[in-house]
């Protein structure tokens, strides 16, 4: 591998914990999932295919009677300087002008986002069966894992799906946030493994009146991310989806190295151990001073 190839690797070997910020998410989800629904056009037998689907996001979450954006709506771009213009006279400590100005006075200029954020994921259809959904993959945003719309609007997708014939794959690669699970004995199991980050895969011939059976992939965030089954239909086999190479190339291909600040720590904060851990990864590779 050349120098340049090797300089955009992802310093980690599982998840990226930096990706998670704010400003950097949004493209890595996007990224993500167009990522995964190419492979999966090239693992998927005839006559299944795999399409990027999106839904609207309004990005808010809810907390303390208040409500804000996890994606900032507004960007400033330019401030502009502090200068005086004009003939200026000073009377009793206050600046007054006493001739017009020969410029205009120079605002604050915004960028102002008037649209919804657009949630990727990716189903898997059918086309022998009417383009019947076969599994769908979930990749869960921060604003699914706080209080407010956005997590409704998951849960509710959540149970429209568990209460179907499709199979249910959800990537929560985000460490800050309350987690997705709709039942209080899974919450009680993925609790007690105390991972950082979880995959979730729900096959749909594995679901009866009363009991449901979930695969539970919990990563820690030294880990490599797992390679999944990805379930069909009826008797065909699963084709098997390495969740590790489709980040690798995500990240490869992205803008990550140069967008991202290293030499800060990362949100949410790391525990002492894994904060040792980062450090020492990040000084291996260059991107923390020795």
């Amino acid at each position: 591998m050349n120098e340049n190839a090797q300089a955009y690797l992802s310093p980690f070997p599982g998840m990226d914990p930096y990706l998670e910020a704010p400003d950097i998410w949004p493209d890595f989800h996007d990224a993500l999932a167009a990522t995964l629904r190419s492979m999966l056009n090239i693992l998927l037998p005839t006559p299944y295919y795999a399409r990027l689907q999106k839904r609207p996001e309004l990005g808010v979450i809810m907390g303390s009677g208040t409500s804000h954006r996890i994606v900032p709506d507004v960007a400033v771009l330019h401030y502009p300087p502090q200068k005086q213009s004009g003939n200026l006279l000073r009377e009793s400590g206050v600046v007054m002008l006493d001739q017009p100005r020969t410029e205009a006075t120079a605002g604050v200029e915004l960028r102002i986002q008037t649209d919804p954020i657009q949630h990727h994921f990716v189903e898997i259809l059918d086309a022998e069966r009417g383009h019947k959904l076969v599994t769908l993959i979930e990749i869960v945003s921060p604003s699914n894992k706080h209080p407010g719309p956005d997590r409704r609007a998951y849960e509710t997708k959540q149970y429209e799906v568990l209460s179907s014939e499709a199979n249910l794959i959800e990537l929560d690669l985000l460490r800050s946030g309350q987690r997705l699970l709709p039942y209080p004995e899974l919450a009680a199991a993925v609790d007690s493994l105390a991972p950082d980050y979880l995959v979730l895969l729900n096959r749909s011939r594995l679901r009866q009146d009363y009991w449901m059976d979930y695969t539970l992939y919990p990563i820690r965030l030294p880990e490599p991310l797992p390679c999944i089954p990805v379930p069909l239909a009826g008797a065909d086999p699963d084709v098997l989806l390495d969740l590790q190479i489709a980040v690798n190339r995500v990240y490869r291909e992205g803008p990550y190295r140069r967008a991202v600040d290293y030499t800060r720590p990362p949100t949410p904060p790391l525990s002492e151990a894994d904060a040792a851990w980062v450090e020492e990864r990040l000084r291996a590779v260059g991107l923390r001073q020795s």
